[in-house]
Formats: structure tokens, sequence, C-alpha cells
């Protein structure tokens, strides 16, 4: 008599589903927070999506993956949703989220040569000049959010003041906030790929947060989050404040506004103002924790653009001829 055949060892060949998780789970030390969430987003769709097994896996899985994303979906004034495409940055982080982890199935053995990354090239990105917001805008923003709470207001105001990212500012924890007869101080413990820093924290700015600490934030410990959500839905209620939070709060107090303000704008205006009340660049670049002053000369080019055009305008106002 034959003897039943065993199943097969699932440790030995696990699904492609099963290896994110363990990729991810590995990973998680070496990623900025940010980062953890796009890779963990890009790779979980790709798995659920992707209609063959991992050793099967081609580059036109990759590229038909690639070429489907689409962007963050938003409401025209007609009240019809639109999704548009993935922006070239956005396909580029969800390439490289999947080069690197058939980079390590193929380190585990889990994967053979070629990978089906390697043939699929990078977005072209454009070269832009970075989008501040406008100073009249900035005021009515500004004005709308000290109307609504002192918790909108502090918000606004630390990334239009201090030029944090949106995760910096999400990261917060009361202890970063430190008031001094010096001078108050922001320590930003968690910037873009581990590299800590501090930013200095004007007076005005100073005594909003403290009096959003005493007012209005409610019992807390150093080390919790500087901003929480006061979302009605209980399961993120009294949690950390997420991106998304933040960009409803954002949203709602530019509503009235033309266009569609992001909460990097006002890190944006941050460097653009400061140049133009004649900060030094340097000074700016560690400000923003930039790595290479080349990020920064990107805001120079804006103020000088904005100077030529004020400048050109006054000329041709009194007439060119």
């Amino acid at each position: 008599m034959r003897a039943p055949t065993s199943a097969p060892d699932q440790s030995l060949h696990p699904s492609l589903s099963q290896l994110v998780a363990q990729f991810l789970q590995e990973r998680e030390r070496d990623l900025a927070q940010a980062s953890r969430r796009t890779y963990r987003i890009a790779l979980e769709q790709f798995a659920k999506t992707c209609p063959v097994p991992l050793a099967q896996i081609q580059p036109v899985h990759v590229q038909t993956f690639l070429n489907g994303l689409k962007g963050r979906p938003f409401q025209s004034r007609s009240g019809q949703w639109i999704h548009p495409p993935a922006s070239p940055a956005t396909y580029n982080l969800k390439r490289l989220a999947l080069q690197q982890f058939f980079e390590w199935a193929h380190g585990r053995g889990y994967f053979q040569t070629p990978l089906p990354t390697q043939a699929i090239r990078a977005a072209r990105l454009p070269t832009r000049l970075p989008r501040d917001l406008d100073r009249l805008l900035l005021q009515r923003v500004l004005e709308r959010a000290q109307s609504h709470s002192l918790r909108y207001a502090a918000l606004i105001r630390l990334m239009l003041e201090c030029g944090l990212r949106a995760q910096e500012l999400l990261d917060l924890t009361i202890q970063d906030f430190q008031m001094s007869p010096e001078g108050s101080l922001l320590e930003v413990r968690c910037g873009k790929g581990s590299k800590p820093r501090a930013v200095a924290v004007g007076a005005p700015l100073a005594e909003l947060l403290q009096n959003y600490l005493n007012l209005e934030r409610g019992l807390y410990a150093p080390t919790d989050p500087l901003f929480v959500s006061q979302s009605r839905c209980s399961a993120y209620q009294g949690k950390p404040l997420t991106y998304d939070g933040l960009r409803h709060i954002v949203l709602k107090l530019t509503e009235p506004e033309p266009g569609q303000q992001t909460p990097h704008q006002f890190r944006h205006s941050f460097a653009t103002l400061l140049l133009d009340r004649g900060v030094a660049p340097e000074h700016i670049q560690h400000l923003l924790g930039h790595t290479t002053a080349a990020m920064t000369m990107r805001y120079t080019q804006r103020a000088n653009l904005r100077a030529a055009i004020a400048r050109s305008r006054e000329v041709l106002d009194q007439g060119l001829v």
C-alpha cells in the first residue's frame, strides 16, 4: 500500500503576502516611519493584485502594477470624485519599494535573478521650483486657524514658522518643545533620514504652544504626542494625529482658496520667507534638514524669480518705451 503523501511544507514556499510581511518586519528599524508606510502600502497592494506566485513574477507584472497606480482622489467643484494618475515621485517610491523587496527575496533564496525590477526605469521627475503659498493667502489661513482653535493655529504656525515636514510635525512629543529664558527650541528627533535637528521657536509661537498645552491639550505626559486626533471615530480619537488628519485640517482651512494646498507648501513658504528677510541659504539648509546645499538653492531660484517678476512689473507699469 502506498504511504499517504504529506502536505507540502509552507515554510519552504511562503506566499508573496507572507514574504512581504516578513520583509517589512525585518526592515522596520531601518526605515523612517513615512518610508515604512509607503513600503507597506506599495508591497501590500502589489501582493494583493499580482496574478501569479512569487517565482513566476516577470517585469510585465511589475510594470502593469506601476502603470495602474492612482494618486490621491479629490472632489471637483461639481461634486465628482477625480482619481488622477500617480505622480512620477510616487511611481519612483513604489518602484524602489518593490526593487528592495526583490533584492531582499533574492538574498534569502526565495527568488532567482534576473530580478523583475531591473528592466524597469525610474520615471523622469520634472524640474520644478518649490511651490510656496502667497502671503495674503497665508494671512487668511492663519486668521481662520486662530478663530477655530489654539490647536489649529499651533499646527499651521509650526509648519510655517519652523519649516517642518508633515511627518516631523506628527512625530513631535510634548518634551520636544523646550522653553527657556534664552529662547524656545523645538527638537526634531525624527527628521528625514533619521537626522535630528533643532529649530528656533519665536516668542509668539512659544506663547501659543504654551496656551494650547494649558487650555486645550488636556492631561499629558512628557513623551505623549504633541498633537492627537480629535476624530469622531473611536478608533482614532486620542491617538497620534495622522497625515490624513493633518491634510484634512489644511484642506478645511484652505477650502475657500483656489487650487488645492498641501501641508508641505507651508515648509516651502518658510524657506522663501526667510530668504526674503535676508537669512543666509546655509542657515536655511540647517533649519530645513537638507543634506546638500543644492536642495536649498531651489528656494534661492524661487526667490530670485519672484524678485525679477516684481521688478519687471514695476517697469512695465510705468511703460517700457
